[in-house]
């Protein structure tokens, strides 16, 4: 998924990360380098409903529908997490986040039009985040959508 990320990331121009490697111990999940030959951390967590995920292990088949807010929500929860943890192999000249979702009732329209106007953070060591959506066959990419974070 990382490898699926930076490709649409660098295509948008939203950065140039390349020579993504594993991070042994995690976290970060893996790391790779900037344009300025810097590291970079990345760090990986999917933004899924639990509870629909759960009832469809069960053999219910149910889909969660996103309100607006949800997504917010669940996003500052997930990067809350992310930022909270100790880093190994650092230093690190950036912290990434990389929100990858699936949920079938959550479009790029609806996630764009919540988190344009939402800001992140402050974040003690998270730089930036990216939620990335399933693979669009129209346009060959991921969909990203950048997360503001605050100063």
């Amino acid at each position: 998924m990382v490898e699926e990320l930076l490709v649409s990331l660098n295509r948008e121009g939203k950065v140039h990360f390349h020579s993504p490697q594993l991070q042994i111990p995690d976290p970060p999940d893996c790391t790779c380098v900037n344009r300025s030959g810097a590291q970079v951390a990345l760090e990986v967590a999917e933004v899924v409903c639990q509870d629909a995920a759960r009832l469809n292990a069960q053999g219910h088949d149910v889909m969660r529908l996103w309100n607006p807010g949800d997504l917010a929500i669940h996003i500052t929860h997930r990067l809350g997490e992310k930022d909270k943890k100790t880093y190994h192999g650092g230093p690190y000249a950036e912290a990434v986040a990389c929100l990858f979702t699936d949920e079938p009732m959550l479009t790029v329209a609806q996630a764009t039009s919540e988190l344009n106007v939402q800001q992140f953070g402050p974040f003690r060591q998270l730089t930036s985040g990216f939620l990335v959506f399933s693979y669009d066959p129209g346009s060959k990419l991921y969909p990203v959508i950048g997360l503001r974070f605050q100063q």
